[in-house]
């Protein structure tokens, strides 16, 4: 191979390493917002049902045994709707994580050569990285 070969050769693969770096950025970053809003979504939920319990809370002192049973009954609803809505909230994070990683492989399985030239590129990296510890 001749020097130009080899030079446009390492060209072509910082390319790809750094073009694999940024979608990987991205899609960490995808992933990391999805569970922030999903953690968010959790938080309001937990401070609604706060709200909801101190209602209840207050009420339950003047309230009759027939508005206690209502007001369980409410309860039960507004914790099954929390439960599910955070279960919702982690399955939409389970599913983004998920999506990140198929594209991730399918990345690899489309362009198995620029996967393994990036591949290459982190164990040159590491391996000067160690050396210089």
């Amino acid at each position: 191979m001749s020097r130009q070969n080899v030079s446009e050769i390492k060209e072509d693969a910082k390319k790809a390493a750094s073009h694999a770096r940024d979608r990987a950025e991205d899609t960490a970053s995808d992933v990391a917002g999805t569970a922030q809003k999903a953690y968010e979504e959790l938080q309001l939920q937990v401070e609604i049902l706060k709200e909801e319990l101190a209602a209840l809370t207050g009420s339950v002192a003047q309230a009759g045994r027939a508005q206690v049973r209502d007001a369980a009954d409410s309860v039960r609803k507004t914790g099954r709707k929390a439960a599910r809505a955070a279960g919702d909230g982690y399955d939409y994070a389970t599913d983004q994580f998920d999506e990140a990683l198929s594209a991730a492989d399918d990345f690899t399985r489309d362009r198995p050569a620029m996967a393994l030239g990036l591949a290459a590129g982190a164990g040159f990296l590491l391996a000067l990285a160690m050396l210089r510890r």
